[in-house]
């Protein structure tokens, strides 16, 4: 994964990367094609059925131009869902978490915070399939005005809580070490 345009600091190293489960992406993907099947299933019936054909008020060319109109539509549907997929990433650092949020093609919003001002974290993974698979939601609190970091749909959530609190934990100690030396 590119990690070349996020700025780190010196020390700082890139533990982590996250992107949704590939299941999400796979749901979303699984109704579109039903939206770009079904018309085309639906005109199948009536073309082969004779009196059905023959009642509709409309020519066959003007059907299959609305219906390779309505294809294209659900192809350019398809391709935001994965650029959206693709470009939303979180990433865990040793010291700090930077989510980016993909909202639209021209629109994305990046925001960080530093583990240090981390106040709570929790996971929830709801329903048999997101168990079996295991994949769920990761929100997490912090101090200061930055809010609540929520992340759903990411796989191994408990994983990924772990490698933050460890990150966290690993800075507690380097943080008081520093406070020490300035009293």
């Amino acid at each position: 994964m590119k990690t070349e345009k996020i700025q780190l600091e010196e020390d700082e190293v890139v533990l982590l990367q996250v992107r949704k489960h590939w299941f999400v992406l796979c749901i979303q993907f699984f109704f579109v094609l039903a939206l770009a099947i079904f018309p085309g299933v639906f005109l199948f019936l009536t073309q082969t059925s004779s009196s059905i054909a023959k009642a509709l008020p409309f020519n066959g060319s003007i059907v299959t131009a609305l219906y390779a109109g309505w294809l294209i539509i659900m192809w350019m549907v398809l391709f935001s869902i994965w650029t959206n997929y693709y470009l939303d990433v979180w990433t865990v650092t040793n010291k700090r978490l930077i989510a980016v949020d993909q909202r639209g093609f021209f629109s994305r919003v990046i925001a960080s915070f530093r583990l240090e001002r981390m106040q709570d974290i929790s996971i929830s993974v709801h329903g048999i399939i997101a168990t079996f698979l295991d994949f769920g939601t990761l929100e997490i609190q912090t101090a200061g005005e930055e809010g609540n970091f929520k992340v759903t749909g990411i796989p191994g959530p408990a994983d990924i809580k772990a490698v933050i609190l460890s990150s966290s934990d690993a800075l507690i100690p380097s943080i008081q070490k520093a406070s020490e030396r300035a009293l």
